[in-house]
């Protein structure tokens, strides 16, 4: 019963009060209920009206009747504070799945309003009080758990204010039109052997050791060598025999490449290309990014790991 009454205010809700980039506070928006305090104002109000009439006392009628009108213009007053009160979307930073989504919210009045005791936030997470006295705008940081990689549109958030008596709550539900992108949780592999390169870099590439093109130089001559390689000019002159020694070179760029990774699910090869576009960003070396149906050439940057970055946070989902 609960989950069919949640649903169906939801759904009223959305209807009600749509995502918006920027949302203004009107009567329209804005909920409005008597507190605790005001309950037990109203019972001390009650109780102080029969002793006037038992005592026929002037004096308690006047102070009862002066207390109902205090609860009744606090109304006014709570609802006011939240009145005319802008709330705009500003941005959500990156982050990976698990962490808290940095959410930038900007919150203003009309510059000859002052706007007191607010709080703005979710009731199991993050929430931040604040006023509006000297400035009239403030940006405001909340963060929100995440929980996968992709879009993250932060759910429905509450703006209340209590002020100034705390005998009435004012509150509206805010949905803001954002979204932020989510990327996989990095998670290294160590048995996972990735873009490998030779440990040598030259002008000419990347150094493989015991090949075939290039002349690389001579070593001490092994058992089981070619007598082909064996350096006899070196020989001449030594009377020791040396071996030729032939290198080959690779490009220097690496690949990132889907189709060598032997894991077995695809977010496990997901978190592990991002903790690699992670880590080959940090050493500043140029990496290229192979997926199904997507290759991003090799490069290096800032500008480039973001490419990567995301393309391993949309990879597979529809909504992108």
């Amino acid at each position: 019963m609960a989950a069919v009454f949640s649903q169906r205010f939801h759904h009223w809700l959305d209807q009600r009060l749509p995502k918006a980039r920027e949302v203004t506070l009107n009567q329209r928006r804005i909920f409005i209920v008597p507190s605790k305090t005001a309950f037990a104002a109203f019972v001390a109000i009650m109780v102080l009206f029969i002793l006037g009439i038992n005592f026929q006392n002037s004096l308690i009628y006047a102070v009862s009747f002066w207390l109902l009108a205090l609860l009744i213009v606090n109304i006014f007053y709570t609802y006011r504070n939240l009145s005319g009160l802008t709330i705009s979307a500003i941005g959500i930073e990156p982050c990976f799945a698990g962490d808290n989504a940095s959410i930038e919210i900007a919150v203003s009045c009309a510059p000859k309003q002052s706007k007191i005791a607010l709080q703005l936030g979710w009731d199991k997470h993050d929430t931040v009080a604040f006023n509006l006295l000297q400035t009239h705008s403030v940006h405001q940081i909340l963060t929100y758990p995440t929980e996968k990689r992709g879009y993250f549109s932060p759910p429905r958030l509450t703006i209340a204010t209590y002020f100034p008596t705390g005998f009435a709550v004012a509150w509206s539900y805010i949905a803001l039109d954002m979204r932020g992108l989510v990327y996989p949780k990095p998670q290294d592999y160590p048995f996972v052997q990735q873009g490998a390169a030779s440990d040598l870099k030259t002008e000419d590439g990347i150094e493989i050791a015991n090949g075939t093109n290039e002349f690389g130089g001579v070593r001490d001559y092994q058992i089981g060598d070619s007598p082909k390689h064996i350096h006899w000019a070196k020989y001449a002159q030594t009377n020791k025999l040396y071996t030729k020694a032939f290198v080959d070179y690779g490009s220097h760029d690496v690949w990132l490449d889907w189709q060598q990774l032997h894991l077995a699910s695809t977010e496990a090869k997901l978190s592990y290309l991002c903790f690699q576009v992670l880590a080959f960003s940090q050493a500043q070396r140029q990496f290229g990014l192979k997926l199904p149906q997507l290759t991003l050439v090799p490069n290096k940057g800032e500008a480039h790991k973001n490419q990567c970055l995301r393309a391993l946070a949309l990879y597979g989902l529809d909504d992108v």
